[in-house]
C-alpha cells in the first residue's frame, strides 16, 4: 500500500494529464501513486493515462461534478494520505516529501498547504500573484481566517485520511465551493498547516475562470453562512474569545458577497433577486453606504437597450 495516492479529477483534460501525471511521478518522494478519476471525458484523456501504466491508475465515473468525482477517488485508494492535484496544475519534485515532513514532525495536524506560481498553459510564469500565501500561527487563526476567504489551492492540498474519515469528504452540493467547505471542516477539528513554498504551477487559463460568477458567489454564500453556523453551536469554537475576534471581518466578507451578488443580479436585469440580495447585506451590515446605494439603485427600472444598439458588435 502506497502511503501517498495523488487524487486527479479529470475532464477533457487531453492538453494537460500527462504533465500533472509526470509531475507525481517526478516526486522526490518515492511511495506514491497516482489514481485519475476519468469523469466521461470524450478526447484522449482515459488513452493518455492509460499509456503510463502503474503505479498510474484510471477510473472511470460520470458525475458531472469535481467534488463527486474527488470522493470517487479517494473511496478507490487506501493510502495514508491523500495529494489533490488538478489535471491543469504540476507540482514541484520536493513537494510531497517536505509536505510530509512536516505532518510527521506533527500527527496532530489533518491537513497540509503550500505556496503556488501562478503559470500560463505553456509554462510561462505569471508575473502577479493572485493569491499570496497566508500562514496562520496555529489551528484558532486558521479557522478564523478560513471563515472569511478560502486561503489554499486545492493542488497544494495533502490531507490525512483519518481526518477524512472523521469530518467527511467533499459535500458534491457544492461543486465551485467544495474545496473551501472540506477545508473550514477540516481546520474546525484538527491543526493544519503551510509549507511557505512554492512547490506547485497552478495554470491560469479560460476554462479555469469560466464559471458563471452567479453561481460561484451564491456557492461562496452558503459554504460561509453553514460554516459560521457549526461554529456558532460547535462545543470548542462557540466559546472561544479568539476565535470572536475574526467573526467580525467574516460577517463583513460575507456581507460583501451577498452584495456584490445583488449587483450582478441587478445588472442582469433580475430586480427581485438582487433586492433579496441587497436586504441580506443590509441586515448583515446596515451602516454600509455602498450596500445602500446599490439597493437603491436596484430599484430603478432596469434600462433597456435602444433597437439596433450593438448590432455589428461582436464580442
Amino acid at each position: 500500500m502506497p502511503r501517498v495516492t495523488a487524487i486527479i479529477p479529470a475532464h477533457n483534460g487531453a492538453a494537460f494529464i500527462g504533465h500533472a501525471i509526470r509531475s507525481v511521478l517526478a516526486q522526490s518522494y518515492p511511495d506514491l501513486d497516482v489514481l485519475v478519476a476519468d469523469d466521461g471525458s470524450h478526447d484522449d484523456t482515459a488513452a493518455i493515462v492509460a499509456g503510463f501504466g502503474p503505479p498510474v491508475r484510471l477510473i472511470r465515473v460520470r458525475h458531472g461534478n469535481t467534488q463527486a468525482t474527488r470522493n470517487a477517488a479517494i473511496a478507490a485508494s487506501d493510502s495514508e494520505f491523500v495529494g489533490l492535484l488538478d489535471q491543469d496544475d504540476a507540482w514541484w519534485p520536493e513537494k510531497i516529501e517536505r509536505q510530509l515532513a512536516r505532518m510527521d514532525a506533527d500527527p496532530t495536524l489533518g491537513l497540509c498547504y503550500t505556496d503556488t506560481r501562478g503559470v500560463t498553459p505553456a509554462g510561462r510564469e505569471l508575473p502577479e500573484r493572485h493569491n499570496p500565501l497566508q500562514v496562520p500561527l496555529d489551528q484558532t487563526e486558521a479557522l478564523g481566517r478560513l471563515l472569511r476567504v478560502n486561503i489554499m489551492a486545492a493542488s497544494t492540498v495533502l490531507l490525512r485520511r483519518r481526518v477524512l474519515e472523521q469530518v467527511g469528504t467533499f459535500d458534491p452540493a457544492y461543486h465551485l465551493a467544495g474545496d473551501w467547505d472540506l477545508w473550514l471542516r477540516v481546520a474546525a477539528e484538527t491543526p493544519i498547516a503551510a509549507v511557505p513554498e512554492v512547490l506547485i504551477d497552478y495554470c491560469w487559463h479560460g476554462a479555469n475562470l469560466s464559471h458563471g460568477r452567479l453561481a460561484l458567489h451564491a456557492e461562496a454564500i452558503a459554504v460561509q453562512e453553514a460554516a459560521l453556523a457549526r461554529v456558532g453551536a460547535h462545543p470548542r469554537w462557540s466559546t472561544d474569545k479568539r476565535l470572536r475576534t475574526y467573526l467580525p471581518a467574516a460577517r463583513r466578507k460575507l456581507a460583501a458577497r451577498c452584495s456584490e451578488l445583488g449587483l450582478l443580479h441587478a445588472r442582469a436585469g433580475r430586480r427581485a433577486e438582487a433586492l433579496a440580495w441587497h436586504g441580506r447585506a443590509l441586515r448583515l451590515r446596515p451602516w454600509t453606504p455602498r450596500a445602500w446605494s446599490r439597493w437603491a439603485r436596484a430599484l430603478l427600472p432596469t434600462r433597456r437597450p435602444r433597437p439596433g444598439a450593438g448590432e455589428g458588435i461582436h464580442p
